[in-house]
């Protein structure tokens, strides 16, 4: 049996999930954003996948994961959600060269780099643009 459950509902910013997220991740939500959590049975959030900065066809995201089973479980949700039900093209994720932990996952995950801007992400630190298209996403596939 599992010990984890997930939670397919669409949450709106204000959740105490997207909450845990801004707090692991450091990013800042806007009122738009939007997401999916997996809570494991005693209800504690252990994975967020979060949605921002929306435009006609693209939007940004987010994860955050205390466990490997978490990511499992938020992987084809976590894609299907803004390629197939938000219609979107592309996901942007925007993450600091020397985290490079978070770079390793996102590539593993599908993402290609798309800009790497000098002093992007603070003086001295560069911000790397990742991109998934649709049309690219392993994770749609039955």
């Amino acid at each position: 049996m599992s010990a984890s459950v997930a939670q397919a509902a669409v949450l709106p910013a204000d959740s105490t999930a997207l909450l845990w997220l801004e707090a692991r991740t450091g990013c800042v939500l806007t009122r738009d954003a939007r997401g999916l959590c997996h809570r494991n049975r005693a209800g504690l959030v252990r994975g967020v996948v979060a949605y921002d900065y929306w435009t006609e066809a693209s939007c940004q995201v987010h994860f955050a994961f205390a466990s490997p089973i978490a990511l499992r479980h938020l992987l084809k949700p976590g894609f299907r959600y803004p390629f197939l039900e938000t219609n979107r093209q592309l996901l942007l994720g925007f993450i600091r060269e020397s985290n490079g932990h978070s770079v390793k996952h996102a590539k593993h995950l599908g993402f290609k780099l798309g800009r790497h801007i000098q002093d992007g992400w603070a003086p001295g630190e560069a911000l790397l643009l990742l991109e998934m298209r649709r049309r690219d996403c392993r994770w749609l596939e039955a």
